[in-house]
C-alpha cells in the first residue's frame, strides 16, 4: 500500500539516514508536527513570532537582576531576580513547543559568557548553559513522556551511524580531559572547564543531531551563529564611535576577531554562492559592519592571516570552471608577483609595521616576540609532562607564580617577593614546584612578568596538549582531519546525485569549512578551541556538515565514489 506524500517526507525526517525520495514526493513542503502543510504565509509568520518569542523571553531572563553586566541596561539589572522568572518560564513552554527552534537559536546566546546569570544560590551560569540544559531537560522528558513516538528520538545505533568515525576519537578526547582532573593543581577549575569547554559543546552536538533534521533546520543553526557575531561587530562599531575602542561585552580585540573567524565566513559563502541575489545582497549588507569592525580591531590574526586565506579559498570554490580557475589563478599570481617586484619595498614596510611595532609595547617587545616565550614555555611544559597534561584552565597555575604580579606602578618582583595581588583570580592556584615564564633569555630580559596573567600558551595545539596531553592532542587533530575529509567528500558527492536544494547543502558546507579554516588559522597564534564559546563553535560546525551529509545520503564508505 502506497503511502501519502506527507507521510513519506514525515518518515524521511525522523529516519536516521534520508530516504531516496522520487522528484514528486522530495518538492513536498516540510510538514509540522500536527501533519499540516507549512507552505502558507500563516506558518511562515508563526515561526518568526516562535524565534522572537524564544529569544526575547531569554534575553529579558537574562538581562533582569543580573548584577554581572558591565554594559548599560538602565534599570533592568536592579530589578529583583524574580521579576525575570516569567520570562524563563515562557522560553521553557516556546522550547516544549519547537525544541528545534530553541536548539538552532542557541548559538545568539554565546558571547556573554563573561557575564553568568546568578540562577540560584549563587551557582552563576552563562546564557549558552541556560539554554541548553533547558533543552536537555526538554528533550528529555519529551522522550520519557512520548518514548517511540517523540519526533526526534534515534536509536543509539542511528545516532552511532551519524557520527561514524568521528566516535573513537571523541571517546579518547573526553577520557583524557577526565584523566586530566586528576593531576589538575586547580581541580575546581579544571572542572568547571570541562563542562563547558567538553561536556557542554558534546551535549549540544547530541541536541543538534537528535533536533535539526531539515534545511531549514540547519539554516537558522548558521544564521544564528552569524548573527551573534554580527551583533558584537555593531556593539563594537558603538564602542569605537563613543569611546574610541573595541572591547566590548565579549571581550577584548582578539577575542572579537576569533568570534568573526567562525560567524563572518559563514556570511561571505553565501554572498558568492548560487542561491537567490536578494538573499545575498542583503548577507552582503551585513558584511560590512563586521569589515568595519576588523578595520578598526586590533587582532592582527583575523583581519591579516585568516580572512584573506578564507576569502580565497571561497572565491576559488565559487569558480566551477577548472579552465576558468586555472587561467586566472595564474594571471592573478604573474600580477601579484610583479606588483611585489616593484612596490617589494613600500609592502615589506607596511607588513613590518603592522605585524611587528604595530604591537610593540613600552619595552619593545612586540607580540611576536611575547608568543614565541610563550610557546617555549609551553614546550617545557609539555617536557615534563607530556601524556596527561595539566588539566583544563590549569596553565596559569604553571606559568607564573601567582604571587607575584606586577604591581599599578608598573614594578615588579622577579626574586620571589611577595606583592599584593592584581589576578585575584590567580589565586585559586595552589603554589607550584616550578614556573615556566620565560624570563630571560641571552642574558636579558623577556619582560614576560609584565603579564603574569596570560592564560593560555597562544596556539590551539600547544594549548591542547599542555591542557589534556598528547591523547588528547592525537584526538583533536583526528577531528580536524575528518572534518576536512567529510567536507571533501560532499563537495565531491554533490555534483554527481540529483539533491534537492544542492546548491544552498553545498554553501552552507563551505561557509562551516570556511570558519573552520579561519579559527584554525588563527589558532596558530591564539587561542580558538579550549574556551566556552568557541568550543560551541567548533563542535556547532563539526555538527554542521554531519547533518549535511545524512541529508544529502553520503555514505561513509568510499564517500569520493
Amino acid at each position: 500500500m502506497s503511502l501519502s506524500h506527507a507521510n513519506i517526507a514525515a518518515q524521511a525526517s525522523n529516519s536516521a539516514e534520508p530516504a531516496n525520495l522520487p522528484p514528486s514526493v522530495a518538492n513536498v513542503p516540510p510538514v509540522d508536527h500536527n501533519g499540516g502543510v507549512m507552505g502558507t504565509r500563516r506558518a511562515f509568520w508563526r515561526d518568526r513570532l516562535i524565534e522572537g518569542g524564544l529569544i526575547l523571553s531569554m534575553g529579558l531572563y537574562y538581562l533582569i537582576g543580573n548584577q554581572n553586566i558591565k554594559f548599560p541596561i538602565g534599570t533592568l539589572a536592579q530589578l529583583n531576580p524574580w521579576f525575570a522568572l516569567p520570562f524563563l518560564a515562557i522560553f521553557v513552554v516556546l522550547c516544549w513547543s519547537r525544541l528545534s527552534f530553541a536548539v538552532a537559536l542557541l548559538p545568539l546566546a554565546l558571547p556573554y559568557y563573561l557575564a553568568p546569570k546568578d540562577v540560584i544560590h549563587s551557582a552563576e551560569f552563562s546564557p549558552a548553559e541556560i539554554v541548553l540544559w533547558i533543552c536537555v531537560g526538554v528533550a528529555a522528558l519529551q522522550l520519557l513522556l512520548k518514548r517511540q513516538h517523540w519526533s526526534y528520538r534515534l536509536s543509539w545505533p542511528e545516532l552511532r551511524q551519524r557520527i561514524r568515525p568521528f566516535f573513537w576519537p571523541v571517546v579518547i578526547f573526553v577520557l583524557a580531559a577526565l584523566i586530566s582532573l586528576i593531576g589538575a593543581s586547580s581541580y575546581r577549575d579544571a572542572l568547571r572547564a570541562f563542562r563547558q569547554e567538553i561536556l557542554d559543546p558534546l551535549l549540544y552536538v547530541v541536541l543538534i543531531l537528535l533536533c535539526l533534521r531539515s534545511r531549514q533546520d540547519l539554516a537558522r543553526l548558521l544564521g544564528s551563529l552569524f548573527a551573534s557575531g554580527l551583533i558584537i561587530a555593531i556593539m563594537a562599531i558603538i564602542q569605537h564611535a563613543m569611546f574610541g575602542q573595541t572591547n566590548t561585552v565579549y571581550g577584548s580585540d582578539p577575542s572579537v576577531g576569533l568570534l568573526f573567524d567562525y560567524t563572518l565566513p559563514i556570511g561571505l559563502a553565501i554572498v558568492f554562492s548560487r542561491i537567490s541575489w536578494k538573499i545575498r545582497l542583503l548577507v552582503l549588507l551585513l558584511c560590512i559592519p563586521f569589515i568595519y569592525a576588523l578595520l578598526h580591531n586590533n587582532s592582527r590574526g583575523s583581519a591579516i592571516a585568516a580572512f584573506p586565506v578564507v576569502l580565497l579559498f571561497i572565491i576559488i570554490l565559487a569558480i566551477r570552471n577548472h579552465k576558468v580557475l586555472l587561467v586566472g589563478g595564474t594571471i592573478a599570481i604573474v600580477i601579484a608577483s610583479a606588483g611585489y617586484g616593484v612596490f617589494h619595498y613600500k609592502v615589506n614596510q607596511v607588513l613590518y609595521d603592522t605585524v611587528i611595532n604595530g604591537h610593540m609595547d613600552q619595552n619593545h617587545v612586540t607580540t611576536l616576540q611575547r608568543r614565541i616565550h610563550l610557546w617555549q614555555s609551553a614546550e617545557a611544559m609539555i617536557h615534563d609532562q607530556p601524556l596527561f597534561g595539566y588539566g583544563l584552565d590549569n596553565w596559569i597555575c604553571h606559568y607564573a607564580d601567582p604571587r607575584v604580579v606586577p604591581s599599578a606602578d608598573g614594578n615588579f618582583t622577579k626574586d620571589g617577593g611577595l606583592k599584593a595581588p592584581q589576578y585575584s583570580w590567580m589565586l585559586s592556584c595552589p603554589p607550584a614546584s616550578h614556573y615556566y615564564i620565560v624570563s630571560e633569555e641571552n642574558g636579558t630580559t623577556t619582560h614576560m612578568y609584565d603579564e603574569p596573567g596570560l592564560s593560555h600558551p597562544h596556539n590551539i595545539f600547544l594549548h591542547v596538549w599542555v591542557s589534556i596531553g598528547i591523547f588528547g592532542l592525537l584526538a583533536f587533530i583526528a577531528f580536524l582531519i575528518l572534518f576536512f575529509w567529510l567536507f571533501a567528500g560532499i563537495l565531491r558527492y554533490l555534483p554527481g546525485r540529483i539533491v534537492e536544494q544542492s546548491e544552498h547543502w553545498r554553501w552552507m558546507a563551505i561557509g562551516a569549512t570556511a570558519a573552520m579554516l579561519a579559527g584554525l588559522i588563527q589558532g596558530m597564534v591564539d587561542s580558538s578551541f579550549l574556551a566556552q564559546d568557541l568550543a560551541f563553535c567548533f563542535w556547532l560546525l563539526v555538527a554542521t556538515l554531519l547533518i549535511i551529509r545524512a541529508q544529502i545520503g553520503l555514505p561513509w564508505r568510499n564517500p569520493f565514489k
